[in-house]
């Protein structure tokens, strides 16, 4: 069973996702991009309208499990039960199909997770959950396209997010995105894209609005979710407008897409 954050701490999310769904979506459509929103079910019972509107607008729904908890919580073959359920939910309310999923602070952390193969046996497409970053990952993680395979349960595809700065291996979404150049995103796009690989921006719908996070915040985790965050819509705006973005599922030929780009929109607090 999946355990709640205690109440007092969980910031007013879904409050704040029903106020900043309708201006991210008129956001996205003056960039005249789509993008992949990775939902939460605890979003998705809330407001369920909010995620319809979503779907409805164009944009990829991808599941991001049901509270926003680590994925080692659940043992693997919990893990496997509950994002089987996890996508049928989201499945029924939106009544299209769901491919991909992103575990919560991307806790899947390696290939060598057994809970990856779980993924593939509850039927979804692709997992964007391995980042190839020191912190959030692993720098041996894959940074272009990969498919596992594990016999008799499935194959998945993996799709990491975005780097920048070299050697470095910074993530462009979060933080460090937020505080760089946005000529710096795009110089690390168009070279990922030139090397063969799909330039996959991750941003949270709070990180578009300049008031504070929500939520009982401070210390390390104030910084990291509130340093950069002031004007980052006005800067990130050029980035989109300026290149093709698309859904993942899109990106990697799950439907009719010319574009070599993908956009995804986490659930996360």
């Amino acid at each position: 069973m999946e355990e709640w954050v205690e109440p007092a701490r969980r910031p007013a999310l879904t409050t704040e996702l029903d106020a900043l769904i309708p201006w991210l979506l008129g956001f996205l459509a003056g960039a005249g991009v789509h993008a992949t929103f990775f939902v939460l079910g605890e979003v998705a019972r809330r407001l369920p309208q909010r995620i319809r509107e979503i779907h409805a607008a164009g944009h990829e729904i991808a599941s991001h499990g049901d509270l926003h908890l680590r994925a080692e919580r659940l043992a693997p073959d919990a893990f496997a039960a509950a994002a089987r359920r996890w996508r049928l939910e989201m499945e029924d309310l939106v009544g299209a199909p769901i491919h991909g999923f992103r575990a919560p602070e991307w806790s899947l952390r390696h290939p060598g997770n057994p809970r990856l193969a779980g993924l593939a046996t509850a039927g979804f497409r692709y997992d964007s959950s391995l980042s190839p970053a020191w912190g959030a990952g692993r720098l041996d993680n894959p940074r272009f396209p990969t498919r596992f395979s594990w016999p008799g349960r499935g194959e998945l595809s993996e799709l990491p997010p975005l780097c920048f700065a070299g050697r470095a291996r910074l993530p462009a979404g979060g933080w460090t995105g937020r505080l760089a150049p946005t000529s710096w995103l795009r110089r690390a796009a168009l070279r990922l894209h030139r090397e063969g690989g799909l330039p996959l921006l991750t941003v949270h719908p709070w990180e578009l609005v300049d008031r504070p996070c929500p939520g009982d915040l401070s210390g390390l985790a104030r910084l990291f979710h509130d340093a950069g965050r002031r004007g980052f819509h006005a800067r990130l705006a050029p980035l989109l407008a300026g290149h093709r973005w698309s859904t993942l599922w899109e990106a990697i030929g799950g439907a009719p897409s010319g574009s070599g780009a993908s956009l995804a929109e986490g659930g996360e607090r």
